[in-house]
């Protein structure tokens, strides 16, 4: 369902990178798409450090009751994926 609804999205884009004539458009696409991926990549960075911060200057207590949390929701996730 996921992939079918994605790649729904990415036939959009096709009509981009047809082989038109409109050289404009598809810079202007390709400039977009290369920010849009600058972007989400400075955020998961951002995202990741901290995270890594709050792991680090997490008690040993809390630390295993997020981490027991993390793994009740991952097997709550693998049970509703099949």
């Amino acid at each position: 369902m996921g992939l079918e609804e994605l790649s729904e999205v990415f036939n959009h884009f096709t009509v981009l990178f047809s082989n038109g004539n409109n050289v404009i458009a598809k810079t202007f696409a390709w400039i977009g798409i290369v920010l849009i991926v600058l972007v989400a990549l400075y955020y998961l960075a951002v995202g990741v450090t901290k995270l890594a911060k709050a792991f680090w200057r997490m008690n040993v207590k809390y630390l295993g009751l997020v981490l027991l949390m993390l793994g009740i929701v991952f097997v709550a996730i693998s049970l509703i994926i099949p």
